[in-house]
Order: structure tokens, then sequence, then C-alpha cells
């Protein structure tokens, strides 16, 4: 799958590390440079609609990856979106017994929602990913390596 993006390891994906910069795709032949690498096939800016797709995690990130076809970075971040949103859901489900936990399993993750949102939107200049972890290891082959999902 060529996106038209190059991409450079800036970070070893550690929870905080920006893990890669996307180059954009320089065509010469565009008189517009503001929309040079940006382009998506849902018509809303990646600085709006990566962010978007942490908004109802699940829901939102699904449509961007079954509308979204164009841009890697909005697909990454709906992957990201999507895979932390399952991660979140199985871990306050295996917990549900114990008191409380559950409970800090979803405040926790609404914070870094909030933190991804706001770098999501914030690197979508730059076009850097910033990853969960593990969590955005796997969203990362999704999007450019071998996928074992049909999306």
């Amino acid at each position: 799958m060529s996106s038209g993006h190059r991409y450079e390891a800036v970070g070893d994906g550690n929870i905080g590390v920006e893990a890669e910069v996307i180059s954009p795709v320089r065509d010469t032949s565009s008189v517009n440079d503001e929309s040079i690498g940006y382009e998506t096939s849902i018509p809303i800016h990646p600085k709006i609609l990566a962010p978007l797709s942490y908004m109802v995690p699940l829901v939102a990130g699904l449509i961007v990856i079954l509308l979204e076809r164009r841009n890697t970075y909005v697909r990454l971040h709906a992957w990201q979106a999507v895979i932390f949103s399952l991660v979140v859901g199985v871990f306050s489900m295996l917990l549900f017994w114990v008191p409380f936990v559950p409970t800090l399993i979803h405040i926790a993750s609404f914070f870094v929602t909030g933190v991804c949102m706001y770098r999501a939107w914030r690197d979508a200049e730059t076009l850097t990913f910033f990853k969960l972890g593990m969590v955005g290891d796997f969203a990362e082959r999704q999007v450019l390596g071998s996928t074992v999902l049909p999306f």
C-alpha cells in the first residue's frame, strides 16, 4: 500500500514519545503548497480528522478507518483510537469485580485520550505520529505493514 509518505524513526514507541515523522509528498504540479501532503478521502483537514478519531474512539475511529484511504497520518490515529478503546474495554471487563478499578481505568483512559487528541491536533502540521507504546506499534502495523484485518 503506497500512500506517498516516507517514514523516519524519531522515537522508540514508548508512551509520550513521537514515533514517526511522515514527510509529505511534494507534487510540483500543485499550485497550492498548503495542501501538499494533507489530502484526505474525507473532505476534512487532517488537523481536525485525526483528533476526531478519539472523540468516540470505537465509533468515530471505525468510521474514519472505513472511509479514509489516502492519509496515513489520519489512519494511524484512527487505528490507535480503536485499539486503545478495545484494550480499555477488555481491561475494565476483566477487572470489573475489583472495587473502583474499572472506574480508575476509565478516568485514566479519559486523560490519555485527551492527550492523544491534543497531540494529533498539534502534530498535524509536522505529521508526527504520537504512539501509545504497543498500541501505537500495532496501529502502525495495521496501516503500514501486513494487516490481518480486511481494512
